[in-house]
């Protein structure tokens, strides 16, 4: 017998379909990098088809390939600088015109720079700026925009920080940029949840990544992290594929502006 929801006018989906992606469409940005590829990977296993917006030449853009194709998903690739928004506006023009239909977006292009507040160069604050805030607005905007223009309801997932919270030592660019990814997400959301666009993020402590190496090799500061994280290690990507797919699915369709911490316990303590 089907259960039915509250108002008993509509059987509810078995749970083994909640959190199922078959049929679906994610486009990602930053689907190569270290969190960024874990996460796409995961959306094919839950059965989506994955468009990726990547660098020219990226050098680790087997992995995502092999990682897709492994699963039996199409993998579509469209080779593009985020950091310049009209090029980042022209690829999302490209893959409308491909005849690509979105359901989800992984935002999830990020870098960062090191430096006292101080001694921060020009440089390095708008690269840091193009890439972590400005991106991932616009490819919001435009996957919101053509979720709204074809009346589709969807699934738009950005990457924020535990820094969007709590501060840290020598890298103030960055935590201004995720501090922007938290306040657009709730900002996006208010316009959009009504409109059945689901507009969350997720909030990553301390993972094991490229980005990370200059702390994970330190012996002191792994030791620093280690202590303050209650789960008492790093975390790593695979810790991200239940909360992406949760996320990308319908399990999470009255989650709306929210941000999922992924931290080990981090700022709870």
């Amino acid at each position: 017998m089907a259960h039915l929801n509250q108002m008993g006018d509509s059987p509810l989906p078995p749970v083994s379909e909640l959190f199922s992606l078959h049929g679906k469409t994610a486009i990602t940005t930053g689907g190569t990098g270290g969190l960024g590829l874990s996460m796409a990977i995961a959306l094919a296993e839950a059965g989506a088809d994955i468009i990726s917006i990547q660098i020219p030449d990226d050098p680790r853009a087997h992995l995502l390939k092999e990682g897709v194709e492994s699963l039996n998903r199409k993998l579509t690739v469209f080779e593009t600088d985020v950091a310049d928004s009209p090029t980042l506006r022209k690829c999302f023009a490209d893959i409308w015109a491909a005849g690509i239909t979105p359901d989800i977006l992984l935002n999830c292009a990020g870098i960062n720079r090191r430096s006292a507040v101080e001694d921060f160069t020009d440089e390095d604050i708008d690269a840091v700026f193009a890439i972590n805030l400005k991106a991932s607005f616009v490819a919001a905007q435009e996957v919101g925009k053509r979720l709204l223009e074809l009346k589709r309801p969807g699934k738009i997932i950005n990457i924020a920080s535990i820094i969007s919270f709590i501060g840290n030592y020598n890298i103030a660019a960055y935590a201004c940029t995720k501090g922007g990814v938290l306040q657009m997400t709730k900002a996006m959301s208010n316009e959009w949840a009504g409109r059945g666009i689901n507009v969350n993020c997720i909030c990553p402590g301390y993972i094991k990544t490229a980005m990370t190496k200059v702390y994970t090799e330190d012996a002191e500061y792994t030791k620093y992290i280690i202590g303050r994280t209650p789960a008492g290690r790093w975390g790593l990507p695979e810790d991200f594929r239940g909360a992406v797919i949760f996320l990308a699915s319908r399990a999470s369709d009255f989650c709306c502006g929210t941000s999922l911490v992924v931290d080990g316990g981090m700022i709870a303590k």
